[in-house]
């Protein structure tokens, strides 16, 4: 019998292509899956609204914090209790020197003898000048704020933020708060209420026969008769406790 005529080589190739798929194949079962992005349509959370005979807090508008109320505090930030220059601490004023800006402050500080004097001008706030063999000296910035001259304020964590006193941080209040009639306010000792409705935080300052002055906290005076006071049982009447956290 004659010999079989070879195949062209174009069919030769496809026994050793289709061995090299199945490899692949094999080698790929068992291997983890890419990994797939799961789309859910879960719905927000519902935030809450007051409950029966509630109404949401007057002071904080509803978001349970209201600015931070330490002395001082601006935006979280108090002034450095270090001995850094700072602009409310010493005397500061404007001083004509040759060359330097005419409108940059300065501050002085006088040698132990009161020989010589020797300032340094507000582009050195945060550093701190010490009295070193009688004389003063910069020793560089405060290690206390880093030269910033504020610090955290240790009230609010420097977040200028803190819990609304008249809610609790719970958000809601009694319908019949107000917000001159609700347990914070009428807690607060220096609370003046008037027979005509006028409601004050304050103290009375001066006395004369049946007139009485009154300053309030924000330094206004204001002149009354002692029969348009009302008595401290009066001034302090409790209002209706809150209702518990839910």
């Amino acid at each position: 019998m004659a010999n079989a005529a070879p195949l062209p080589r174009r069919f030769a190739f496809y026994p050793v292509l289709a061995c090299f798929l199945g490899a692949l194949l094999f080698a790929g079962c068992g291997k983890p899956s890419a990994t797939k992005t799961v789309t859910t349509n879960s719905a927000p959370p519902v935030v809450a609204g007051p409950g029966p005979g509630e109404k949401v807090c007057f002071e904080c508008n509803g978001e349970g914090t209201v600015p931070c109320r330490a002395p001082g505090c601006v935006n979280g930030k108090v002034d450095c209790p270090g001995p850094c220059l700072k602009l409310s601490k010493g005397i500061w004023k404007h001083t004509d020197i040759d060359g330097k800006p005419s409108d940059v402050l300065w501050q002085y500080f006088t040698s132990a003898d009161g020989r010589w004097t020797m300032g340094w001008s507000e582009h050195h706030l945060g550093e701190v000048v010490v009295m070193q063999d009688g004389k003063p000296k910069n020793i560089g910035k405060c290690k206390i704020c880093g030269g910033t001259t504020k610090v955290a304020c240790p009230v609010c964590k420097g977040t200028g933020k803190e819990t609304c006193p008249i809610c609790n941080g719970k958000k809601f209040i009694p319908a019949a708060w107000t917000p001159t009639d609700n347990p914070w306010f009428n807690r607060q000792p220096d609370v003046i209420r008037l027979a005509d409705g006028q409601v004050l935080l304050g103290r009375v300052a001066a006395e004369v026969g049946d007139e009485r002055t009154i300053i309030t906290r924000d330094k206004k005076i204001l002149h009354v008769k002692v029969s348009d006071l009302l008595s401290k049982t009066e001034a302090n009447a409790p209002a209706m406790p809150a209702s518990p956290a839910r």
